[in-house]
């Protein structure tokens, strides 16, 4: 069955650990695997932590590998969270130099939570709100812009 590898790296670029995406369009359930596989006993970790070393002030967290690969193609620096309900209180200590952390999660209720516990996590984060599909949706849909607008629509709320 088709799978895509996707690679969690350290900040120095060697291996961590590696998840896979289900590939084919169908109920993963029925199938008896998830959309997402992890190896046994992996602790959930953020992905991409190499872009916390890269970025300046602003550092984007999204729910999902794919999500920040999209918005790293727009060069913002970005991590993923592995899913909306894996963010883990260590994880707030790995952004708590940034002045502002953007939260993507997607526009459903379990997205809704993610923004909810990173930003009372910390204080300088803001969620982006996501309306019509998740940040890779948006971005096929209308492009950079698209992104982009929601970035200044979240930075003009408070």
């Amino acid at each position: 069955m088709g799978r895509l590898a996707i690679p969690y790296l350290a900040h120095d670029g060697h291996p961590l650990t590696i998840r896979f995406r289900c590939l084919e369009d169908h109920d993963h359930r029925a199938y008896w695997h998830g959309k997402y596989n992890t190896l046994k006993d992996d602790p959930p970790r953020l992905y991409g932590v190499e872009a916390i070393h890269a970025a300046g002030d602003e550092i984007h967290v999204t729910e999902g590998e794919l999500d920040a690969i999209t918005l790293r193609r727009l060069g913002l620096h970005a991590v993923g969270v592995p899913g909306a309900a894996l963010w883990q209180p260590r994880h707030r200590r790995m952004l708590a130099g940034f002045s502002r952390v953007w939260v993507w999660g997607d526009p459903d209720e379990a997205g809704a939570e993610l923004v909810t516990r990173v930003c009372k996590s910390l204080r300088t984060a803001r969620g982006v709100r996501l309306r019509d599909g998740d940040v890779t949706e948006t971005y096929k849909a209308g492009g950079a812009d698209a992104l982009l607008s929601l970035i200044d629509e979240a930075s003009k709320t408070k």
